[in-house]
């Protein structure tokens, strides 16, 4: 008995696959899944070019915090709507007295916290009229900010 014939194998090349054949289906199903995601959640929302006007009435009124520390008051600047209150906080160890700048012609000015702000203390005042308003420390006028307050 031939040994040889009964250990021979026939050996054929596989033909060439992309993965696995049972795959496709499913990378198909999921990418027309994800188009249609893309066609049903991708459309911009509406947009109104028009903007629509709030007045002073119509919107509700806001609390501004303003910080004073280490000689510095943050924000400096502050924009704000009629009606609105800024609360200023002293964050610094010393007291200190809020005051609005004089401006020309005017007497008295349009808020001052009349006594100091002792540390970790408040003052908040609610602008009711349109218009600049630069502020101080009056023990230090290099230490100031301004309110912007409109409509």
């Amino acid at each position: 008995m031939d040994t040889s014939a009964i250990l021979a194998v026939r050996r054929t090349e596989p033909e060439p696959s992309f993965g696995r054949p049972h795959l496709w289906p499913l990378i198909l199903l999921v990418l027309l899944m994800m188009t249609g995601a893309v066609v049903m959640l991708g459309s911009p929302p509406e947009y109104n070019p028009e903007p629509t006007p709030t007045s002073t009435a119509e919107r509700d009124a806001r609390i501004y915090n303003v910080s004073y520390r280490f000689g510095v008051f943050s924000p400096t600047n502050l924009r704000i709507h009629a009606g609105d209150t800024v609360r200023w906080k002293n964050e610094s160890p010393l007291p200190i007295r809020i005051t609005a700048q004089l401006q020309p012609g005017q007497r008295t000015p349009e808020f001052d916290s009349v006594g100091t702000v002792y540390p970790n203390g408040y003052y908040a005042y609610t602008f009711s009229i349109v218009g600049t308003y630069a502020y101080t420390n009056a023990s230090n006028t290099n230490e100031a900010g301004v309110i912007i307050v409109r409509e």
